[in-house]
């Protein structure tokens, strides 16, 4: 998994599937339950939310390279 594309292909597909299944339910509660400021400050955090998970799958992935090499 050390080539950058590898890891980029698994990065897709951990976003995409978390996108679905996470921020897809979460914006449909928001999008149900809140209006106005509130609303789109529970949106970025949800966005925030998700880029940390992200961050943290890319460097459990950069963790696995290192210990290959």
């Amino acid at each position: 998994m050390n080539v950058p594309t590898d890891r980029l292909l698994l990065m897709l597909i951990v976003a995409t599937g978390f996108a679905v299944a996470g921020g897809g339910w979460a914006a449909s509660l928001v999008h149900a339950e809140a209006t106005g400021v509130e609303e789109i400050g529970i949106r970025v955090a949800i966005g925030v939310v998700f880029f940390l998970i992200l961050l943290a799958f890319w460097t459990l992935f950069s963790g696995i390279d290192d210990e290959a090499a």
